[in-house]
């Protein structure tokens, strides 16, 4: 069946309108109210609910309701009832609400079936509401094992068959929910947030209510090899199947007997397989939940790592690398200059053996600390040559300011030069290249970087190839 032959086309028309937080906070209102009702409420109540919540809106709110008003009727309503019968009558208008009047001549508002299930899980979803894992599990034994359920198989299996799948839905929501915080650890650049996510949000959300029960007091494993025994008893006694395959057809529930006992073997098989693996699908949740422990060890770690060390160094680099990338105009297939694109090949690593470069964590050991003792003077001599060696690893630093000079001693007046122009002979020289090319984004360099198009060239006999980029003075 068409879904909109049961739902009013407009019926989400409200939930995507410039309104519709208060839309939906009016209908959570209503729906609150509704459950607490016999057969439904009156109008008055209704828009008692709607005029206190307009009252507690401000201004703003007013005015973009006046204007959807004006918008939809031509008309100005000034006063919160005005205002609140409008909302009344466009939540009618798209199917959210329906109004009746009863033998007491009585308007009353009452809940459509589909918008009840519709609200029911909104509802629960803005609410946060965790799966009791363990309440399905110890639903469907009592489903299968109690004295009914020879008697009235049909009803046992059915409704353990959506005990079922309540429980696996809800696992496969964890496990995705998991997912979803690694992407949001891994979005965030505060170590300040990511902290509040992994202590407080995840704790709260995913490790309190669903994991921890999930490994404790909701342990599925608990009723499982009595649920597949049932089962198994049941699959494999024809008469049973026979006898239940009657009984659904006595409900109208299927046309004859042949289609009955074939959804009947189906709903136990998926019953059982989905016990059967189970183990699969709660290995998978213990690794996402390792692999977010990890990737917010790593994000936070990423972000505070501020040494000078060939780590830091990097973090540096691909920093730098990723500024470049999220820069206005630039394509996602043309993050990285082309001259660095071959220096860098990252590949996943899933296995150690034992040529790996991995260095395993070696246990800690007690501190045995030594004797003070007086520092011998140093030679003057040494410590002249120390001073000069120092000297000249600061000359070597390739800095942005010596990387400006030496392009534009290169250009030497001329407005524009190319890479194989600047007479690359040795490393330092190819070094002082790649350095210019990085650094020619920079706005405190006086020159810029041309890329596109350029051809490749090799410079020193062949021992060095780059792009032949052009370089022009600003």
């Amino acid at each position: 069946m068409n879904l909109f032959a049961v739902i009013p086309e407009r019926f989400f028309s409200v939930l995507a309108s410039p309104l519709k937080q208060d839309y939906a906070a009016i209908l959570f209102r209503i729906y609150d109210q509704y459950q607490l009702t016999t057969f439904g409420m009156e109008r008055d109540v209704v828009i008692d609910l709607i005029v206190d919540y307009i009252e507690q809106k401000d201004g703003f709110f007013e005015q973009a309701l006046a204007d959807e008003i004006w918008e939809e009727s031509l008309d100005t309503p000034a006063g919160p009832r005005e205002r609140a019968a409008f909302i009344l009558r466009k939540l009618e208008a798209t199917g959210w609400v329906v109004s009746e009047v009863y033998s007491n001549y009585v308007q009353y508002i009452s809940l459509p079936d589909y918008a009840i299930k519709i609200l029911d899980v909104l509802d629960k979803i803005r609410r946060h509401r965790q799966v009791e894992y363990q309440g399905y599990v110890y639903a469907t034994y009592t489903l299968l094992h109690s004295e009914e359920a020879d008697r009235q198989g049909n009803l046992a299996l059915e409704k353990a068959y959506e005990q079922t799948e309540q429980l696996i839905n809800g696992l496969k929501s964890l496990n995705h929910n998991i997912k979803r915080y690694i992407e949001r650890v891994l979005a965030e650049k505060e170590p300040r947030e990511i902290l509040k996510i992994h202590f407080q949000d995840y704790m709260e959300e995913i490790i309190d209510r669903s994991y921890h029960r999930l490994k404790t007091s909701d342990n599925v494993s608990r009723y499982r090899p009595k649920i597949i025994a049932r089962l198994n008893q049941w699959y494999n006694d024809a008469a049973w199947v026979d006898r239940t395959a009657g009984l659904e057809v006595q409900r109208e529930r299927f046309p004859d007997l042949p289609t009955a006992r074939q959804e009947i073997y189906r709903r136990i098989d998926y019953i059982r397989q989905a016990y059967i693996g189970l183990d699969d699908l709660l290995d998978e949740i213990d690794r996402r939940n390792a692999r977010y422990a990890n990737a917010s060890f790593q994000q936070l770690k990423y972000i505070l790592n501020s040494s000078k060390d060939v780590e830091g160094q990097l973090m540096e680099i691909l920093k730098f690398l990723a500024g470049l990338r999220a820069q206005e105009g630039m394509r996602s297939d043309d993050y990285l200059p082309e001259e660095l694109g071959h220096l860098f090949s990252f590949f996943t690593q899933g296995f150690l053996d034992r040529e790996s470069l991995y260095t395993g964590r070696e246990a800690a050991r007690q501190h045995q600390p030594r004797e003070v003792q007086e520092l011998e003077e140093i030679d003057p001599e040494r410590r002249r040559e120390r001073l000069r060696s120092f000297r000249q690893q600061l000359e070597r630093r390739m800095t942005r300011e010596k990387i400006n000079a030496w392009v534009m001693e290169k250009l030497a007046g001329r407005k524009e030069i190319c890479a194989r122009e600047l007479g690359i002979e040795d490393v330092e020289e190819f070094i002082k290249l790649i350095y210019a090319t990085a650094y020619g984004r920079s706005r405190q360099v006086g020159y810029r970087v041309h890329r596109d198009g350029r051809p490749r060239v090799s410079a020193a006999g062949g021992r060095f190839e780059f792009r032949d980029l052009r370089f022009e003075r600003k």
